[in-house]
């Protein structure tokens, strides 16, 4: 095998090959013996010639096989898995349609499709099965057909591919989201050399990306003081605290997220909150970690929608169940509650046309406050359907 110090591996053509087959045969058989491509000796050397070609081809994939600059396709993905760099596969596209059902009307993921008008292999379906609450106009999330890059304008998938009792109509009031073509060699070499650079770099985005990781933790905030003496936020000097929330109750032991942290947290650095966790590093000593769990704010809301009598309107259970989506969507942690984005989401309800008030909100029974309700840095607004009164008002609209 032709390996040089300086320039590595170099594979021999076809040409080589047959060079050194012919020298050889004139060498230990006949020297005047004719090899020329016409005759039979010829031929088969050809044949034997593209065999050992393809060997040393083979020869090349296994020595680049460690060389990140050359490597590609399956073995680069094993190489940069030893890193801790995977591929990123093809994903799908997302969009949330607006579609006009019945009340009880159930839409099958990967059955039932809608599509771009003009564009019938331009489809998407239910992320998952889903049952109208109620009458009229429902937000259900879909997801393309296929993988990649599938575009979807707002406002044009409103094709119903495949008809159901109860569908009527179908669209989409935002652009798609376009999935991903599956990583290229080129990008995944680059994002691996990436990687590698920031190993060691404990940056806040680093810890926190870290933690989210685990399907289990739905938020997370890190908190930094660089300072010599404790901060506003009353993190000691030269520390970090990290607010978790995995849910109610919550869903990871205190060890495992000691761990998460304990994993991206720099050399040094030191914890503070009011839980604690034991961690173990590669040596198998373990480590007190200290982080926090937010302290979830309970909130009640009032809503006074005005209901066109003769509208689709889904029910003061539908209304109420849009209102605690908020919980995922708006009250993340340190966030205010947002009084605008209650009304947003009653008056954006199917069958409301108006209110008699605005949305009353506050920390106990029987708000009356109208302004935004502050949030601290770590805590969590949750609202519950139990804290929701909705007093509906009927008219019919000319």
């Amino acid at each position: 095998m032709a390996v040089d110090a300086a320039t590595g591996l170099t594979i021999k053509t076809i040409e080589d090959i047959l060079g050194e087959l012919s020298a050889q045969q004139r060498a230990d058989l006949e020297v005047t013996l004719n090899t020329s491509p016409e005759e039979p000796i010829g031929q088969m050397n050809g044949i034997i010639a593209a065999q050992l070609r393809e060997l040393w081809e083979l020869a090349q994939v296994a020595y680049n096989g460690f060389n990140p600059d050359a490597v590609e396709g399956f073995l680069q993905e094993k190489l940069s898995a030893i890193t801790g760099t995977v591929r990123n596969p093809a994903t799908k596209g997302a969009v949330s349609l607006d579609c006009d059902l019945n009340i009880g009307t159930t839409l099958l993921a990967g059955t039932n499709f809608a599509n771009v008008t003009g564009e019938p292999d331009n489809r998407w379906t239910p992320v998952a099965d889903f049952t109208a609450p109620g009458g009229g106009v429902q937000a259900v999330p879909f997801e393309a057909e296929f993988v990649g890059a599938v575009i979807a304008n707002s406002g044009t998938i409103t094709v119903i591919s495949t008809p159901v009792v109860g569908w009527n109509s179908v669209t989409n009031p935002l652009d798609a989201v376009e999935g991903l073509e599956i990583e290229t060699n080129a990008a995944l070499r680059q994002r691996r050399e990436e990687e590698l650079r920031a190993t060691g770099q404990a940056t806040l985005d680093a810890i926190r990306a870290d933690v989210l990781s685990d399907d289990e933790v739905f938020q997370c905030t890190v908190f930094e003081n660089t300072s010599d003496v404790t901060d506003v936020n009353g993190v000691p000097p030269h520390g970090v605290e990290v607010v978790v929330f995995d849910g109610t109750p919550p869903t990871l032991t205190d060890d495992e997220i000691a761990q998460l942290i304990w994993d991206t947290k720099g050399g040094g650095i030191g914890t503070f909150g009011t839980d604690s966790g034991t961690a173990t590093d590669s040596s198998g000593n373990s480590h007190t970690i200290l982080f926090s769990r937010p302290a979830e704010i309970e909130i009640w809301v009032d809503v006074f929608p005005k209901i066109d009598s003769s509208s689709g309107y889904a029910g003061e259970t539908a209304l109420k169940a849009a209102l605690v989506a908020l919980n995922d969507s708006d009250f993340l942690l340190g966030r205010d509650v947002i009084a605008n984005r209650l009304t947003e989401i009653v008056m954006s309800f199917a069958g409301v046309f108006d209110q008699t008030s605005p949305p009353e909100l506050g920390f106990s029974v029987t708000p009356s406050g109208t302004s935004n309700l502050t949030i601290g840095p770590r805590d969590l607004a949750r609202l519950d359907t139990g804290r929701i009164v909705v007093a509906e008002t009927f008219a019919t609209v000319p």
